[in-house]
C-alpha cells in the first residue's frame, strides 16, 4: 500500500508542476529525470500512437497521452529501484525474450551462411521473377545514418527545426552509400522495412521527421517519408533478402540437416530417437 501511495503522489507531483506553470518554457511538453521532450517530439509520437489506434484528437486524449507515457517512466524507475527484475518470474520473462530474440538472429544468420548463396543467383533469380516483386504502394523514404546516438538525436533536432535531410546526410551519414544518394534510401515497400520503424512510417505523413531508430545495420537511422510510388517494382538491393529466403526455402533441408547434425556433434547433444515412439 505504500508504494501504491508514493507512486500516486510522484504522479500527481509531476501532474501539478505542469500545470500549475512551473514549467515555463513553451517549447517543452515535460521533463523526467533529465530527459527533455520538446512539443515538436510529443506531438509526432502523439500523432503517430492516434493514427496506428485509430483514435481522434482532442484535449482530454492529449492529456492521457501524456500522463500515461508520464506514469510508465517512474512505474519504470520504480521498478529498477525496487530490483524488479530480479524477481524469478520476471526474470524469466526477460530470458525467454532474450532467447528468443538470439535464436532468431541466429537462425537467418546461419541459413545464409549454411546455403551460401550467390550473388549471381541471386541476381538471375530476381530478372527471371522480377514480376514477384512489383509492389501497389512504395514508399520513398530519405535518411540519415549514423553510428553515434547522441549525433542522431542532434540530427533529428535539427530536422525538426527545417534543415533539409538530404543535404545532412549528403554532408553528415556514415552510410557512405546514402551520403553519395544525398540521403535517397530508396522505395520500401512494409514487406522490406525493418521491424524497428515500420509501423511508424506506415503512420506517418510525407515531411514528418522520424528516429532516430537503431536499425538491424547497428546505424542510428532518422526517416523522413519524401512521397509514395505506385505500381512499381522493388529494386535488386531492397528484394535481395526476400530472395534469399526463397532461394533457401527452394534447396529444401539437406544442407541445413548436416549443419545440425554438426553443430550436435560439436556440443556433445546426444539423442535417442527411438524413444520418440511412445504409446
Amino acid at each position: 500500500m505504500d508504494r501504491f501511495f508514493r507512486a500516486f503522489f510522484i504522479v500527481i507531483s509531476v501532474v501539478s508542476v505542469i500545470s500549475c506553470g512551473k514549467l515555463n518554457d513553451d517549447s517543452i511538453v515535460y521533463v523526467f529525470k533529465g530527459d527533455v521532450v520538446s512539443v515538436s517530439d510529443f506531438k509526432l509520437k502523439y500523432n503517430l500512437w492516434l493514427r496506428q489506434n485509430n483514435m481522434s484528437d482532442s484535449e482530454e486524449m492529449r492529456k492521457n497521452y501524456l500522463f500515461r507515457e508520464l506514469s510508465e517512466k517512474f512505474l519504470y524507475e520504480m521498478g529498477k529501484s525496487e530490483g524488479v527484475e530480479d524477481i524469478p518470474e520476471i526474470r524469466n520473462k526477460i530470458d525467454d525474450f532474450k532467447r528468443k530474440t538470439i535464436v532468431e538472429y541466429m537462425s537467418r544468420r546461419t541459413k545464409h551462411e549454411v546455403y551460401a548463396i550467390d550473388d549471381e543467383a541471386v541476381r538471375q533469380y530476381y530478372i527471371e521473377n522480377k514480376d514477384r516483386f512489383l509492389r501497389e504502394k512504395l514508399y520513398r523514404l530519405y535518411a540519415v545514418r549514423v553510428s553515434n546516438k547522441k549525433k542522431a538525436d542532434d540530427i533529428a533536432q535539427q530536422l525538426r527545426n527545417g534543415a533539409n535531410i538530404r543535404i545532412l546526410s549528403a554532408s553528415l551519414s556514415d552510410d557512405e552509400i546514402l551520403a553519395r544518394n544525398n540521403g535517397d534510401w530508396g522505395l520500401y515497400s512494409p514487406d522490406v522495412m525493418g521491424e524497428s520503424w515500420k509501423d511508424d512510417v506506415l503512420a506517418s505523413f510525407p515531411g514528418e521527421i522520424l528516429g532516430p531508430y537503431l536499425d538491424s545495420e547497428n546505424f542510428y537511422t532518422i526517416i523522413e517519408i519524401a512521397g509514395f510510388a505506385y505500381k512499381r517494382h522493388l529494386t535488386f538491393n531492397l528484394a535481395y533478402p526476400l530472395i534469399v529466403e526463397e532461394l533457401i526455402a527452394k534447396y529444401g533441408t539437406e544442407k541445413w540437416d548436416e549443419y545440425r547434425d554438426r553443430m550436435m556433434t560439436e556440443y556433445g547433444a546426444k539423442i535417442n530417437v527411438e524413444n520418440l515412439w511412445w504409446k
